[in-house]
């Protein structure tokens, strides 16, 4: 039977888990990450509910979080733990993406550089266009309020994870299908049956949001700010503009 961690001292936590002990009295003054009992002797004791609250601040610094938003985050009163991890691999799934895009321009950059003793311009710029368009560890956090952020949270955990899953494999897949059809006839079967698909899709995308109509306003924002351009998994101004033809046509 799993009876769970027993109680660690600030020092062995801070070994543990490879954090300095200042970095804890830091987090333990802010108050993200407090020890939920002392010794007789007055030592700081971090249990369960501890370790998960700072497995939570570290990930989330890692992702690029400022400590203040953080503390919003994990304060908030609907704040879930499942919910914020799901929310948490799903960043670092698309930060090693983000990371691995730009690890393979600046190998190109160098195989052609030793192949030729040169180096090729053009790749040098893909290469910086590449760490150019980085997110910095967490892209959501430029564009949205910590408030809307916690929402996000929300929909997180109300939401069935296979239903997530769905809805993003499906708008990968589209979005794909919408690039390579660019050049189709705005009024041919091909392009309106691309339509449909988007309707359907953002559709079943937005009914998720019914409860968030704030966010909604935040997202459609964003989206005509460009906060969006250049990153794959998000629709772009060029597909938006070929479904609106394909639409009026």
């Amino acid at each position: 039977m799993n009876t769970g961690p027993h109680p660690y001292r600030i020092g062995e936590l801070a070994a543990r888990v490879g954090v300095s002990v200042r970095t804890l009295h830091h987090y333990d003054r802010l108050g993200l990450v407090q020890p939920s009992a002392r010794s007789e002797s007055g030592y700081r004791l971090y249990g369960e509910a501890d370790f998960l609250r700072l497995q939570q601040v570290l990930t989330l610094r890692c992702l690029g979080f400022p400590l203040r938003r953080i503390r919003g985050v994990l304060d908030g009163e609907d704040f879930d733990v499942s919910a914020s991890l799901r929310i948490q691999r799903h960043a670092l799934r698309e930060r090693i993406e983000e990371l691995q895009r730009i690890e393979s321009a600046i190998g190109d950059t160098l195989a052609a550089h030793e192949r030729g003793g040169t180096w090729d311009w053009n790749l040098v710029l893909t290469a910086a266009e590449a760490a150019g368009n980085s997110s910095g560890g967490n892209a959501m956090e430029k564009y949205y309020t910590p408030e809307q952020m916690a929402q996000f949270v929300e929909l997180r955990a109300e939401t069935p994870p296979e239903e997530i899953e769905a809805v993003e494999c499906e708008w990968s897949a589209l979005l794909a299908d919408v690039r390579a059809s660019r050049g189709l006839d705005p009024a041919s079967p091909e392009a309106k049956a691309l339509v449909a698909r988007w309707d359907a899709l953002q559709e079943r995308t937005m009914a998720h949001f019914v409860s968030k109509p704030g966010l909604v306003e935040a997202i459609g924002r964003n989206y005509e700010a460009g906060s969006f351009e250049g990153m794959d998994h998000a629709p772009q101004a060029e597909d938006f503009a070929f479904i609106q033809r394909a639409r009026e046509a």
